[in-house]
């Protein structure tokens, strides 16, 4: 099996035949081929988001957040703790100007990240203002609702199937395009790629910010963690001149934290 422990120890110390070096040359090779190509390779451009009627969009949020909470035998409940954060975040999805000068250093142009305890909401809000999208037919609201766990599953799965490292590239390839909403960001496991231990969120947060850079595709996330706790979960084990992600994160993200109680049962 390629880069199997006994492969690895082979590695470290010094053991491989030249066959075994000269065949995980040839993979890493690849693989870093494939990551500069996916890194060059060019998205549509995209159209420019028009600016939606504010009022309108709140008393939509408010309708699609009830029938949500419905579903859920849960009553939609706007308080002191929550009231404030949903005005921002729909100003931000209605594309509304007035969202840049209600929010510190907030931009448009970025996506958002939703930070805050368990259970206030976060996956909610991002999976109704999507039900509006699609019940009005808004594309500036479309986005891909998954998961980090499943990216990471997935990923996995993918290498087992191609009984190879690199298997899982066209996971890595699917949610580093377009506009994401990755839900949960930070809890996901680490990924396995024949024994190679790697935090595989770090490397398409790095490619996605690299479009963004480029053409300004938006990300979205929640988050429980602190910036600090992501920040040593992604880059706790980089050598110092490798250390990106706090960067990465204030210039592709508006961080807009949602705290409070848990509203789950």
């Amino acid at each position: 099996m390629k880069n199997s422990l006994g492969q690895r120890v082979k590695e470290k110390f010094g053991l491989e035949t030249p066959e075994e070096k000269k065949e995980r040359i040839a993979r890493q090779r690849k693989t870093i081929e494939y990551f500069e190509k996916l890194h060059n390779t060019p998205e549509p451009i995209k159209i420019k988001n028009m600016t939606l009627p504010l009022e309108w969009l709140k008393k939509e949020f408010y309708k699609a957040a009830k029938a949500y909470y419905l579903k859920e035998r849960r009553a939609f409940i706007v308080d002191d703790e929550n009231r404030h954060i949903l005005d921002i975040l729909c100003r931000y999805f209605a594309n509304d100007p007035s969202f840049e000068e209600i929010v510190e250093n907030g931009q448009l142009q970025k996506g958002i990240m939703l930070a805050g305890n368990c259970g206030v909401g976060k996956t909610s809000f991002f999976e109704i203002m999507q039900s509006i999208g699609k019940a009005h037919n808004i594309p500036q609201l479309w986005f891909t609702n998954v998961s980090c766990l499943t990216i990471t599953t997935k990923f996995n799965k993918e290498n087992k199937k191609n009984n190879s490292a690199g298997g899982g590239e066209s996971v890595i390839e699917n949610y580093s395009k377009g506009k994401v909403y990755f839900d949960d960001l930070g809890s996901e496991r680490i990924a396995n790629d024949f024994g190679i231990r790697k935090e595989l969120m770090r490397e398409i947060l790095e490619m996605r910010y690299n479009r963004f850079k480029a053409i300004g595709t938006k990300t979205f996330c929640s988050t429980n963690l602190t910036i600090k706790e992501l920040v040593k979960k992604y880059d706790g084990d980089a050598k110092e001149n490798h250390k990106r992600i706090d960067d990465r994160i204030y210039h592709m993200f508006n961080v807009i934290p949602l705290n409070g109680e848990s509203r789950r049962f």
